[in-house]
């Protein structure tokens, strides 16, 4: 009784953090510096035309699967590459800040020029610091010899990436639940306005949403297989291929472990199961400044780490990157290129001294409370294609800003709904992986440096929680959900093994 007893809570702590971050969301997300839109009877028609779009999608496209899958994966591509090329060849724009050195690396590589040249010249800037670039920058260079050095290549590419992201989130969603619940979350990110926009630019996210989605593959074959080294192998290499483009695959990596921990019934089956897959992950996190190395032939930075707290805890800019901070970086950056992990260390211990300082002050609490805002900010799309030299679209900033509020309003409205309805149904099971990765994300992301653009990873587990709370709405709708028995709950083995979740899915209607 007392193992139930714990177990429940292990299921029910993350569940009710998830309301918490997700009222905190809805209550902090700024509003539009135009917010002449803001009328609550405008936000309505708004907020009700989006869900009529989103139902009849869903409805249209859940029937077309039904009669033709192939029409249904042409209709979901067609949805997903036109109008992303038409919105790349009506609003141009031009690489920036860190686009702007994908751009300027990969055109260099693709021209054959070697990573020493680059670094010898001074071409490759910060990029050895932050690694990410480089490791993003050397993918593109392989695009580009492919199809050509262009940006617009790359602006495809990506557009590409989210197309191979959105089927592969289809298959991983429909292995899992039912029909309705794969087609919604695909339909949803799909249509996300603000990714929309910021999906046609030359950022890393559309690359790491897809490593994000195949580890999420990788996983459910290591879940409802035998154990397998070669499968075990994959998900490790998704993950440290995630990783050196954003490093957060640690955190995946421990939802992952978490939830097949506590949702499946035989403990020991899950060591043997994650053993050689933390193993790995570890081998292969240690040796990374060794990999880059090899590839690279140039100094290269084992960690940024120092410098995303550092810049994360100025209190002035809510945690974002700021002209000041800046500078302190490119002075140690520059004394000790050869030994980067004095910059990172030095950069740590200043962050380190900025939250201590906070604390004693009474200020913490405030600076997370900003950061958060900053964090959940829903106009990264729109802010970017501006940056970029897209000006057109500012003369419909306040419509463009206040649809993609609204939709967020809409999405964080259905989690909400969808976790209380997990809790009240006993069902948390379902959701619990995913719910674990948005308050994971959330955590990681508010401990460094906050952008809007930097919450782009929760909208996976937001479209998934949202279309599998929606479905369970259309089943008590219809009396086909039913509560489960206290004594069956939350140890259900049927709700609660990720083997099992296969079980639970009933035909489509």
């Amino acid at each position: 009784m007392l193992k139930k007893s714990l177990l429940g809570i292990a299921l029910w702590i993350p569940a009710l953090i998830m309301i918490v971050l997700l009222v905190s969301t809805a209550i902090l997300l700024p509003r539009p510096p135009d917010d002449s839109l803001y009328a609550i009877w405008i936000l309505l028609t708004i907020g009700a035309g989006i869900c009529l779009v989103l139902f009849l999608s869903i409805w249209g496209f859940t029937k077309l699967y039904q009669w033709k899958k192939s029409y249904f994966y042409l209709a979901l591509g067609s949805l997903i590459i036109i109008p992303r090329v038409i919105w790349i060849i009506w609003i141009p724009t031009h690489a920036v800040s860190d686009f702007y050195y994908y751009q300027v690396i990969a055109s260099y590589v693709a021209d054959n020029n070697n990573w020493t040249t680059l670094y010898n010249q001074g071409i490759l800037f910060y990029a050895p610091y932050f690694t990410h670039i480089l490791n993003f920058s050397n993918i593109l260079s392989i695009v580009y010899n492919i199809f050509g050095n262009n940006y617009l290549v790359g602006q495809l590419f990506n557009s590409v990436l989210t197309l191979a992201g959105t089927f592969l989130l289809f298959k991983v969603v429909k292995n899992w639940f039912p029909l309705g619940v794969a087609v919604g979350s695909s339909l949803i990110f799909a249509l996300w306005p603000a990714y929309f926009m910021y999906s046609t630019l030359l950022a890393t996210e559309p690359l790491f949403i897809f490593l994000f989605v195949l580890a999420l593959f990788f996983y459910q074959q290591v879940e409802q297989r035998a154990p397998s080294f070669i499968w075990s192998l994959l998900l490790v290499l998704t993950l440290i291929g995630l990783n050196m483009i954003r490093p957060l695959a640690v955190v995946i990596l421990i939802a992952f472990v978490i939830t097949s921990f506590l949702l499946r019934p035989n403990r020991k089956e899950t060591l043997k199961r994650y053993a050689i897959v933390v193993a790995l992950f570890l081998i292969f996190l240690a040796g990374q400044s060794t990999i880059n190395k090899l590839v690279y032939h140039i100094p290269t930075a084992n960690s940024t780490v120092g410098y995303n707290v550092f810049v994360g805890a100025n209190e002035k800019t809510g945690g974002q990157w700021n002209e000041a901070d800046t500078k302190t970086f490119w002075k140690l950056y520059n004394d000790n290129k050869t030994n980067t992990a004095k910059v990172d260390s030095v950069l740590m211990q200043k962050g380190l001294d900025r939250y201590k300082t906070m604390a004693e002050d009474g200020k913490l609490t405030d600076h997370v409370i900003a950061k958060m805002k900053n964090y959940s900010n829903e106009g990264y799309g729109y802010d970017w294609n501006i940056y970029s030299d897209a000006p057109f679209i500012w003369y419909h900033s306040a419509i463009i800003l206040t649809i993609c509020n609204v939709f967020m309003y809409i999405m964080l409205g259905l989690n909400f709904l969808a976790v209380v309805l997990a809790l009240y149904l006993r069902r948390i099971a379902d959701i619990y992986l995913f719910v674990l990765l948005q308050i994971g994300f959330t955590v990681a992301t508010l401990l460094v440096e906050v952008q809007g653009r930097y919450h782009v990873p929760l909208l996976i587990g937001y479209v998934v929680i949202a279309a599998w709370g929606c479905w369970q709405v259309y089943r008590l709708v219809l009396g086909k959900t039913k509560k489960k028995p206290k004594k069956e709950t939350p140890m259900s083995g049927e709700d609660m093994g990720l083997e099992l979740w296969n079980e639970t899915k009933e035909p489509s209607q």
